[in-house]
């Protein structure tokens, strides 16, 4: 628990102290893009500086070499060669320049995201579980994986606009050095009012989104309850609750306006300011009557001189700006960079690969003294359990709702660690195992358990699988299936193992009842073949029938192996070995099924409450 608070922490202070500078945040980014499409970062780059550097050729020299054959009265087939030489050029840098518009944009962004997305997917199937139970770190972590394309893109802007204002910074700053110097101050001036103002909206614009996310999931939230089809018959039935619905996504509506309101003045006058104050008053103001002056009084300036310098103050005030920019929009950008690199190192508790090797074989399953809250001042949600399951033995946990028994079965599947007492396996601490070893041996039905995109086959073996795999592996897979109780449906399937599950991502795919569902779902556990089996709420989907089809089935899949079950409906558990009644985290009864009748506690209780259905 101390981990993950520091985790935490570190995380909601990322705003008031980063963890990184500011390049080496861009610099994370680079050598990540860089990796991934070397030749179109290096395109990227050239494409910047080319793009400015014609322009320069084309509206600089050229359009001075021309206004001064004008002045002075030079051939025209001089002016004529020249841009005829300048159209040329312009005409042979198209080619490439389309090739990367429309072409390798679309080819290689998309590898850019893949590359960073899957690094963060690879994170995400390992983070604790504890991360998913801390509110401040799951807008983070939401937040990192919402932005990270988002990220890039400006990242790629970056570089474009660093490439771009050095190409004109250079090309541009030697004219004026040459041509007329002073006319550099009156630029450097309004960069350095730009920088300023541009850094303090940026931090208002970055402080405002961090302050919307929250209300920005829930509203997300709600228009996806409105369009997945998982919450259409709901709606249907209960219009009230579409209509709180709405109500609340008003309300995250609202919040969200009144956020933005809160920094709208402030907004306003800092962009006038940028786009219009800075610029208007000092450049086309002050600068363009000291040019005239130069040209018209003192003579000191050629016409052509003058227009063109004037001319250029606009791609030198707009280098200079996004020089300005460059700053503020880095350190915006670096802030969510901070969140996706914090999210990227964080070291989970359970390291999938660190750890003994799990002994052979089924083993002694111990508690002693285990109690556990999800957090530091939540309640305590187990206390004080000492339990010891012996190998082969079937247990049945039972209890009303909000008694504890499904966070017992986590903690026995090490998702989580108690917060005191210890559990061990094979007389070892299960802290010390492998986890993914020690998870290889238990088999496990979830009561939310989730059905994927993707074949039957695969969403029993739960792995990416080929149409040779499958087939090589067709028989254990029905096997499991048939044991489940789906051998009927299996039948009657167009493409048996093949069938696409859902039908979101094919028109011929098959949305399975919630009984089948659950039926796909325990097959899982059986085609693991895994010395503990866990089954939390197994036949909650099922009618009468498969439910009693599905104990006779698990006495013989089950058989030799060690089996928890958690379930409100007793006659999946009355013929357990042991029974264990939680109340409030803690074990009230333990024993048999006649045992605890006779006994005429809590379990003879809601036994009694339920015997109407079993009689």
């Amino acid at each position: 628990m101390k981990n993950k608070m520091k985790t935490t922490t570190a995380g909601t202070t990322a705003n008031s102290k980063p963890r990184s500078t500011v390049l080496k945040n861009q610099i994370f980014l680079w050598k990540l893009c860089f990796k991934t499409c070397p030749l179109y970062m290096i395109y990227h780059l050239y494409d910047a500086f080319r793009y400015q550097g014609v322009i320069f050729l084309e509206h600089v020299l050229g359009i001075r070499y021309v206004l001064r054959c004008a002045e002075f009265h030079e051939p025209f087939s001089k002016a004529l060669f020249y841009i005829g030489m300048i159209l040329l050029m312009n005409i042979l840098q198209i080619i490439p320049d389309g090739f990367f518009i429309y072409g390798w944009q679309f080819k290689y962004k998309p590898r850019l995201y893949r590359a960073l997305k899957e690094q963060m997917f690879q994170k995400a199937s390992k983070i604790d579980l504890y991360c998913y139970d801390d509110p401040a770190y799951y807008n983070d972590f939401v937040l990192s994986v919402s932005e990270s394309e988002a990220a890039i893109d400006r990242f790629l802007e970056l570089l474009n606009m660093t490439v771009q204002a050095i190409t004109v910074l250079f090309t541009t700053g030697i004219f004026y050095l040459m041509t007329d110097p002073i006319g550099i101050a009156f630029v450097f001036v309004s960069f350095i009012m730009r920088f300023v103002v541009s850094k303090k909206l940026n931090k208002v614009n970055y402080a405002n989104r961090v302050a919307v996310n929250p209300h920005m999931r829930k509203r997300d939230y709600v228009s996806r309850v409105f369009y997945l089809k998982d919450f259409a018959k709901e709606l249907r039935l209960h219009p009230n609750t579409g209509t709180q619905l709405e109500e609340e996504f008003a309300q995250a509506d609202d919040a969200i306006i009144a956020e933005h309101k809160k920094v709208a003045g402030k907004r306003i006058w800092l962009q006038f300011l940028k786009d219009y104050g800075v610029g208007d008053f000092l450049i086309d103001g002050l600068y363009i009557t000291y040019l005239v002056y130069k040209a018209a009084v003192l003579h000191t300036v050629n016409y052509s001189d003058a227009v063109i310098l004037f001319n250029r103050t606009g791609s030198l005030r707009g280098s200079m700006s996004r020089f300005a920019d460059l700053g503020p929009k880095a350190h915006e950008n670096s802030m969510f960079i901070d969140k996706i690199r914090a999210f990227l190192a964080y070291e989970p508790r359970l390291k999938d690969d660190e750890g003994n090797a799990v002994p052979e074989g089924a083993g002694e399953l111990s508690l002693s003294h285990v109690s556990f809250k999800y957090s530091e001042t939540g309640r305590t949600v187990l206390d004080d359990i000492s339990l010891t399951v012996k190998p082969g033995e079937h247990i049945a946990i039972v209890g009303y709702n909000g008694a504890g028994k499904t966070t017992l079965i986590k903690l026995l599947m090490r998702l989580y660690d108690p917060t005191s007492g210890s559990i061990s396996y094979h007389g070892q601490n299960v802290s010390t195992l492998c986890p993914r070893e020690y998870h290889k041996r238990i088999g496990v039905v979830f009561q939310d358990y989730q059905m994927f995109g993707a074949n039957l086959a695969e969403n029993v073996v739960m792995d990416d699988m080929t149409k040779e795999e499958i087939e090589a592996k067709a028989p254990e897979i029905t096997k499991a299936l048939n044991s489940a109780g789906f051998e009927h449906k299996l039948q009657h399937l167009p493409d048996r193992l093949f069938t696409q599950v859902t039908t979101e991502f094919d028109k011929k795919g098959v949305d399975f009842s919630g009984g089948e569902s659950q039926k796909v779902a325990i097959s899982r556990a059986f085609y693991k073949n895994a010395d503990i089996l866990i089954m939390d709420e197994p036949s909650s989907a099922l009618d009468p029938i498969a439910e009693y089809e599905l104990n006779k089935a698990m006495e013989t899949a089950a058989k030799g192996k060690t089996v928890f079950y958690i379930s409100h409906r007793l006659s999946t558990t009355r013929d357990a070995d042991r029974i264990i009644m939680l109340e409030r985290g803690r074990i009230i009864e333990e024993g048999t099924h006649s045992e605890l009748l006779a006994r005429n506690g809590k379990y003879a209780e809601m036994w009694n409450a339920q015997a109407g259905k079993y009689n």
